[in-house]
């Protein structure tokens, strides 16, 4: 499989970081926007770390779905390499290969057990904590005292961290961004699928919500985007926006709020909308996002298959590493903010897709408004305030 030229770039920044004298000791970070394939940028990362160094290799995530997806892009990339997986939730606690694939919750206090590694590589490397004994932390420093020359780097659509600042700092576990690509320019170049935005009229207001740790308050975003009239508008604009689009996805506030536009949706439009929380059990889970992709569900006991999805809601499910690169259309249904937060979920209209001609994002909660257009977000803005060089079109 051959890498974009953006992606070679991209694996040669790592390597002459890794390499420089005066980088002795730090880890970077590698930012490719959502749809820019940066799995396949850490499978020659591995590849070149094994093949070429003789290295031993840790790729860490934190869903199981990443996992699954990593691993299979893995093999499929570097086929000669023996992939490992550890995870709990998958069943397997591989920990002799060369290259182990691994959810953090299942391995960091497995550090002895999963021996000397010499590189680590974080996919989603927003969720790093910024300080403290997190998990990653945990793991990292116990690596690192059975392998003191232990590099780290790792790999993200968004740098920043939802009210915590800047993820890479000098005393921070990453240290530099290595690496960055551009939504707008990999747009222009014919990576991306074109964006149409649009700030309904039906938006709910967010000014006079409240800010916690970052992010607006649940309670204060569930009052205002879970009432009956707020999302009878809301899906009564996004039926007849996406008649001829073929699979929408709706990122929500609540479970009960997933739950009234999932109805309102199936009422308005007479098509199902499948609904996935973190209360959705894993195998309805697996299925529901299979048939948002396009595929046919798995068989019941007398072999039906249920059809693809049109439409999908979820709360927290769908923003960071759900690949479906066939999504033409992304509703934001919740306000948001976190600049990282916003770009995760729009951006998973971002993929190209064949028959897609681009992807449409209807903002419900203001986003656009406070933290720009996606391929011109500006993470440094007032979150509570609204940007005032976008203007809304009628």
């Amino acid at each position: 499989m051959e890498l974009r030229p953006y992606q070679k770039a991209a694996v040669q920044a790592v390597f002459d970081y890794l390499c420089a004298p005066d980088k002795a000791g730090k880890n970077p970070c590698v930012e490719i926007c959502t749809g820019g394939g940066k799995t396949l940028v850490f499978s020659q990362i591995v590849k070149e770390t094994v093949e070429k160094w003789g290295g031993r290799v840790l790729v860490l995530t934190h869903v199981k779905e990443l996992i699954e997806q990593g691993a299979e892009k893995l093999r499929l990339f570097c086929p000669n390499l023996a992939i490992g997986v550890y995870s709990a939730g998958l069943g397997s606690r591989d920990t002799q290969n060369q290259v182990v694939i691994a959810g953090i919750q299942s391995v960091y206090k497995r550090a002895e057990e999963l021996g000397r590694f010499d590189l680590v590589l974080i996919d989603e490397c927003q969720l790093l904590p910024r300080s403290g004994e997190g998990m990653y932390r945990t793991l990292l420093a116990a690596l690192k005292a059975q392998s003191p020359h232990l590099r780290v780097v790792g790999f993200t659509a968004t740098p920043y961290r939802t009210g915590s600042g800047p993820l890479c700092t000098p005393d921070g576990i990453l240290n530099d961004i290595c690496f960055a690509t551009s939504i707008r320019l990999m747009i222009q170049d014919g990576y991306l699928s074109k964006i149409r935005s649009k700030v309904s009229k039906h938006a709910v207001d967010t000014d006079a919500l409240s800010i916690r740790a970052g992010e607006f308050v649940a309670t204060e975003v569930e009052a205002k985007v879970n009432d009956e009239v707020v999302v009878e508008r809301a899906c009564r604009e996004i039926v007849a926006l996406t008649r001829d689009r073929k699979a929408v996805i709706l990122f929500c506030a609540s479970v009960a709020h997933c739950r009234r536009v999932a109805r309102q949706i199936e009422a308005l439009s007479g098509a199902p909308c499948g609904i996935v929380t973190a209360e959705t059990p894993p195998a309805e889970r697996a299925d529901l996002l299979r048939r948002i992709r396009g595929e046919e569900g798995e068989p019941d006991l007398l072999g039906h298959r249920q059809p693809p999805l049109k439409f999908l809601a979820n709360v927290n499910v769908c923003a960071v590493g759900f690949d479906a690169p066939n999504i033409d259309c992304v509703a934001l249904l919740r306000p948001t903010a976190s600049p990282g937060l916003y770009v995760q979920m729009a951006g998973r209209g971002l993929c190209l897709a064949p028959g897609k001609e681009d992807c449409l994002i209807l903002d419900y909660g203001e986003n656009i408004l406070r933290h720009g257009p996606l391929d011109d977000v500006h993470p440094e803005a007032k979150r509570r305030g609204k940007r005032k060089d976008i203007k809304t079109c009628p």
